[in-house]
């Protein structure tokens, strides 16, 4: 009884905890990196410790954005990128509701402009990545044709969303460098 907490045994603490790991990794089995044995121990890790991986998925990424300014949810993820005389940036939010994220579109576009112009980026990208709708909703300051080229899409007020795009390593950013490139 010495070593129990909240009814958990150890093990069954470290279980959730890597089940955790894995779910927010693999931003629950969507992201293209993924692997069937990242699944397959998510799921055993998520028996041991008696929890239920939606619901683990759903907490780990509401609970990342919730409470936090727009700067503090913008900066948690940023990323500059430069590519064949390309300076840009992209920063990305994991969420489960990507419309409530997107209804503080202003608040971004404000800090983009701002971040745009500090660091002279000729584009800035904001992913917000949704994962019960499997895929990202692009909110960008800069040149309309180059979302429009990279990511064949005709955007509209600054907003494109990108069905099925997880990554921004994988994705959005070889996107972007084929076009370039």
């Amino acid at each position: 009884a010495m070593y129990q907490e909240k009814g958990l045994m150890p093990s069954e603490k470290l279980a959730g905890l890597i089940a955790s790991a894995i779910v927010s990794d693999t931003v629950m089995f969507k992201s293209p990196t993924c692997t069937e044995r990242d699944r397959r121990m998510a799921e055993r890790m998520a028996r041991l410790a008696n929890i239920s991986l939606e619901e683990l998925g759903k907490a780990i990424f509401s609970a990342s954005v919730e409470n936090k300014t727009a700067r503090e949810l913008f900066f948690t993820d940023f990323k500059e990128i430069h590519i064949a005389g390309h300076d840009f940036a992209v920063a990305q939010i994991t969420c489960v509701d990507s419309p409530s994220m997107a209804q503080r579109k202003d608040e971004f576009l404000t800090i983009m402009q701002q971040t745009a112009k500090k660091e002279k980026l000729d584009l800035v990208i904001l992913m917000l990545t949704d994962v019960l709708l499997e895929g990202t909703q692009i909110i960008y300051v800069g040149d309309d044709e180059t979302i429009q080229q990279a990511f064949s899409v005709q955007p509209k007020d600054n907003t494109v969303f990108l069905p099925k795009i997880m990554s921004r390593k994988k994705q959005v950013i070889p996107m972007l460098s084929a076009l370039w490139g």
